[in-house]
């Protein structure tokens, strides 16, 4: 898989793991709440920008899909985020 960088258009190389050490980048949903805050988080690989040297965290097509249904749903139930 091939990614361009946003910031320059250079070329994106994927770290192998997204678990090590500094690599390590999450997110959490600002809808979920109670001990649901308190997991993990959605884990993203960070990707590394040949040309301009950004390290740029993106997140799995298969995690992102879910969180964009989860989002539009409770945006469409008047949900404020």
């Amino acid at each position: 898989m091939e990614r361009k960088c946003p910031l320059c258009g250079g070329e994106m190389v994927r770290s192998r793991t997204n678990q090590a050490g500094y690599s390590r980048y999450f997110w959490r949903a600002p809808w979920e709440k109670g001990l649901a805050k308190l997991g993990r988080g959605i884990d993203a690989y960070p990707w590394l920008c040949i040309k301009c040297g950004a390290v740029i965290p993106y997140v799995e097509e298969s995690t992102l899909e879910k969180l964009r249904k989860e989002y539009e749903r409770l945006r469409a139930s008047g949900f404020r985020f």
